[in-house]
Parts: structure tokens; sequence; C-alpha cells
């Protein structure tokens, strides 16, 4: 279809976090990818019978293509981080995790923060995987801007793919699929550790995307070898997305204070098929937000922006009704047993998402000494009845004092 509706221009179309991408025919043919183009040594090319590319590439076997499309201008960049943060801050956002931050993300949001012009809060976390930009970043050391707008003290790395494109790390096959798995490692576990002995001896925190239960394994062992090393200090490392886990997961994750960075969207986006992909006896410890919190590990809640619902009060919904926005009252959540109460979500939507920021202290919820962050809505989350969350609405959005946006 992309061919033929567009035959004289290439075209890219990546999936949330480039686990996968559609490329049309003559994208194909101006990175010279064909039949005779080897896989790279982690990602794949979606073949026909045939050897011929489909123009389905997932993971790294992108960055065959990656290097021919062109990049925005810094001005551009900065003009759509604007725009961005406005939109988030009309919703009821007071602050992000910006995780992944490229070199050409890092100028455009220091240059914003120098000029003042963050309407909201940013915590950065670089691009682990990025070489060049980890050896400047380990020789500066970590950003704690004194405008309190930007903050870069953090590492995100992804070391697995996704459910969705099979390309999460399982202990066991997959329960839908039949033959190999296309899952592999988007960064070598060497690599983390490396990262992760800089990190800890830098000062900065890493955040390491795990979804399949091998590659949540995987990273808790990593972490505990480095922080065995290291001693536990208190680093605030962090696991992004946690989904599916190991029943030893919890007590091991709980010892090493490591942080659970997980987003209800995903429970809700997934239901429809997560149970058929890996089982009925996996999914018991997938989503698991109640096993997480009594097991002692800090659970954060947030969007995973932009690839999923990202609205806090859509955010808040699917937390306690892990159900689509669209269900009617009558209908029942999926895996009820693993929903929050609107006390727990909204913990782990403020003063959690502070802590795994090092900003609690300022940060997280409203109190003497505290910076003037809030929103105005026109219910009570804790008193209207949970199906009408997602009906709330944001009036006015203010931080440090100063209203940012307003309904009227």
């Amino acid at each position: 279809l992309l061919d033929i509706a567009f035959p004289n221009n290439p075209v890219a179309l990546e999936s949330l976090h480039g686990f996968a991408g559609l490329y049309n025919g003559y994208a194909l043919k101006l990175a010279n990818i064909n039949s005779t183009t080897k896989d790279p040594e982690v990602g794949n090319i979606i073949r026909r019978m045939n050897g011929e590319p489909t123009g389905v590439m997932l993971t790294l076997a992108q960055n065959l293509i990656r290097p021919f499309i062109p990049e925005p201008s810094n001005e551009k960049i900065k003009d759509a981080i604007i725009a961005g943060l406005n939109t988030m801050a009309s919703a009821g956002v007071t602050s992000i995790h910006e995780a992944g931050m490229t070199p050409k993300d890092v100028k455009a949001f220091i240059s914003l923060a120098e000029s003042n012009s963050l309407p909201i809060r940013v915590y950065g976390m670089l691009d682990g995987n990025n070489d060049e930009l980890m050896k400047h970043w380990f020789a500066r050391g970590p950003l704690v801007d004194k405008s309190g707008f930007l903050d870069i003290r953090s590492i995100k790395v992804f070391y697995d793919g996704s459910l969705g494109s099979r390309t999460a790390l399982m202990e066991e096959p997959y329960s839908d699929q039949l033959g190999k798995s296309l899952a592999t490692e988007r960064i070598s576990t060497k690599k983390i550790l490396q990262l992760g002995r800089k990190a800890a001896d830098k000062g900065f925190q890493m955040a390491v995307h795990a979804i399949g239960d091998k590659g949540n394994n995987q990273v808790l062992k990593l972490y505990e070898e480095i922080l065995d090393t290291n001693g536990i200090f208190d680093h605030r490392w962090r696991i992004e997305h946690a989904q599916v886990l190991f029943p030893n997961f919890y007590s091991r994750a709980a010892e090493l204070k490591v942080l659970a960075s997980m987003q209800s969207s995903h429970a809700v986006g997934d239901s429809k098929w997560a149970e058929d992909r890996i089982g009925s006896e996996r999914i018991q410890d997938a989503y698991a937000w109640q096993n997480i919190l009594k097991s002692g590990v800090r659970l954060l809640l947030n969007s995973d922006l932009p690839g999923e619902p990202w609205k806090p009060m859509e955010t808040l919904y699917f937390a306690t009704n892990r159900k689509p926005l669209d269900s009617t009252k009558e209908s029942k959540g999926w895996y009820m047993k693993q929903a929050l109460t609107v006390e727990e979500a909204l913990k782990a939507m403020t003063i959690e998402n502070a802590h795994g920021a090092f900003q609690e202290k300022k940060l997280g919820s409203i109190e003497i000494n505290k910076l003037a962050d809030f929103i105005i809505i026109d219910q009570n989350p804790l008193t209207v009845v949970s199906e009408d969350i997602k009906n709330i609405k944001v009036l006015e959005t203010w931080v440090s004092g100063i209203k940012v946006s307003s309904i009227n």
C-alpha cells in the first residue's frame, strides 16, 4: 500500500521506540536494501519467500536505513518540544521524564532551559546506546539546573523489545508463536555492565527498558552485580516497564531498592492478546502492579508517551479500572486483582515519580517549602465513581506558582 500511495517518495513509519518499522520500496532502494542484504547481528529484515524485503524491519535492522532519513534542525526540534510541552501542560502535566535523549535533544533542551522557555519541568534521561554522548556526560557529570526546570542525571538503555512485536526476551517461547523467536538483545549485557559501573561512579541513575521475563531477570542480575561491587547506595536505579516478571523478581528488586517504572495503559492496550502471547501461567506475573507494591518495590506510574494514551486522568483511569476508555460501566476490567486504588495510583503518579527523579524534597506533593506545581480539576478523583475518572477535566495547570495553562 505504501508503494501504491508513495511510488516516488521515500516513506519511513517507525513504531514506538523503534521496535519495528515499515518502509516503502523507494526508501529501501535509496538505502540499497535488497535480497542480498544480510541481517545485522541484532535485528531482522522481514522477507518474502524469494528473499526480497517486505519493508518491515525489526529493532536494529532499521539502522541500515536511518542514515538516509534527514535530521530536523535545532530550531525545529525546539519548536516541537515547546508545542509538545504546552499540550501536555493543558492536560495537567507539570513534569516529564524524557527518556532516551539524543545529542540533538540535549542541545535543544539545554538551550530552552537557559532561555527560561520550558513551560514545565524536564527530567532528562540520556540515550545510553550513544557512545559519544555517554563519553561526554561521564566526563561532565550530572546536570541539576538552578532554574529547577531541567535535570539530566539518568541513562536510558533499551535491553529487549516489546511483546507486541514479539521482540521482548522470554525464558520460554511465545505461546502463540511457532519456530525461532525474533527476540534479541538490543544492547549487550557487557555494555550494560560497563555503563552501569560508570554510572555508579559518576553519579548517574540507570533506567533500563526490560519487558520479557528473561529481559527483566537479566537486568536485575546486572544491577545485582554492579551494586554488589559498589555497595547499596541511594542509586534509585529503575527498570522501565517491568512488564513480565518471575515470581522471585519482587524480593530481589525490593532488597536492591530497584524502582519499577510502569505504565497503566500497557495493561489495557495489551489485554486483547497478552494472555494468548505468553500463556495463563506467565500472565499471573505480568502487568502485576499489586504484586509490585506488596513486595515493597516502589512503583512509578507514567504514560510511555507517545505510544499510548498519555493524559494523567487516562493513566489514573487505566490504573484503577484496567479497561479501555470506551468501555461500558458494566464491563469488567482485566485481571482486576492487580488494579490499584485511586490513592495508590495517585501516589505512584506523583510522589513516587518525584522520588524516581531525586526530586521528592521539592516536588510530588503539595506541602510547605515545596515548589508550587499543581493542577485544578473539576471533580475529586477520590470521591467520584472510578468509572468517571476519565471524565474529569483539568481546568488549570500551575508550575512554580505561575499559571501555564487554563481551559479558558
